[in-house]
């Protein structure tokens, strides 16, 4: 049986632009388009006016709710199905981070596929703020991100700690101040990045975590930064770093989850206390009880705490 699927439409309404719902449901603006007509056309009603951003008119807004609404009672339906003819199926949708994804996401999969092979995980990534939003409004059955301790509608479990570091090529580090890198690294990090005022940097956008740390970071150190070039992707900019091209700030995790050809030559630059933050899982509350979401909850509660381990072994090391 073919289940109706508005998400294109909800996913249109919600960016407000033909190119970015594209881009999102990886299919083209045409395709996107031709949708959209023919649903107009099928209901004999006008739904969005196009422009720059588009524009719901009112039946749009009455279509919108009511795609919402199918598309939970898919899921549910979907989720109740499973339960009773042997103990899970549906998608499972997960909003996460690029990086975190590389980073906890393959295990988890194994994992949760060991236990409920009839259970598939869809990811929806984004950044830190775009995941707050999937979960306020439950776009998503969990998110894993830094959600402070309250959101509103929203389960909240803290899972563990996060921490922003500055990673620069050694070459570049020992050619803004005179002495061997490893050693200026550690004075930095004693010190503060206050002698940076020369280095050039690659920023991630101020919508996300290590944007907003490394902004923070910056001012307090009194540095008017000289940006090469600011991007929404880590990996990429972590890759610029390599090149020599600026320091970037970054979460230490991202280290275990990349290729040494990127980190080899990267010293790490421990900042503030102010560089720390929990990551967490949200569920939201008007979830029904699903046995795959629990399993998985568990399962990702168990992989992070071994993250705590580790860091609580590197500290005592230390």
């Amino acid at each position: 049986m073919a289940l109706e699927n508005w998400d294109w439409f909800i996913k249109l309404a919600e960016t407000e632009n033909f190119t970015k719902a594209a881009e999102s449901l990886q299919i083209s603006q045409q395709t996107l388009s031709a949708r959209l007509v023919a649903l107009e056309k099928t209901l004999e009603a006008k739904l969005i006016v196009r422009g720059t951003p588009l524009s719901l008119t009112s039946a749009g807004m009455v279509f919108l709710i009511f795609a919402r609404e199918q598309r939970q009672a898919s899921r549910d339906m979907l989720r109740q199905i499973g339960e009773v003819t042997g103990g899970g199926a549906g998608i499972l949708k997960v909003g996460i981070s690029h990086v975190r994804g590389r980073l906890l996401m393959p295990q988890a999969i194994r994992r949760m596929h060991a236990v409920l092979p009839g259970v598939s995980i869809h990811l929806v990534e984004g950044t830190n703020r775009e995941l707050i939003r999937m979960a306020e409004h439950a776009e998503v059955d969990a998110v894993i991100a830094r959600l402070g301790m309250s959101i509103p509608g929203v389960e909240v479990t803290p899972l563990y700690e996060e921490e922003v570091v500055l990673a620069i090529r050694g070459d570049l580090l020992e050619s803004i101040v005179a002495m061997p890198a490893k050693e200026c690294a550690e004075r930095l990090s004693n010190e503060g990045i206050g002698k940076l005022k020369e280095c050039p940097f690659v920023l991630e956008s101020i919508d996300d975590i290590a944007g907003r740390i490394a902004y923070s970071e910056l001012r307090n150190a009194g540095i008017d930064p000289k940006v090469v070039a600011t991007s929404e992707n880590l990996p990429t900019l972590l890759a610029m770093a390599a090149e020599g091209l600026g320091a970037v700030f970054c979460p230490v995790n991202m280290f275990d989850v990349l290729h040494d050809s990127l980190t080899k030559d990267l010293v790490r630059i421990t900042l503030s206390e102010q560089a720390k933050y929990d990551i967490s899982l949200g569920i939201p509350l008007q979830r029904e009880e699903w046995k795959a979401l629990e399993s998985f909850k568990d399962l990702i509660k168990d992989q992070t705490s071994l993250i705590n381990a580790k860091k609580e072994t590197a500290a005592f090391i230390r």
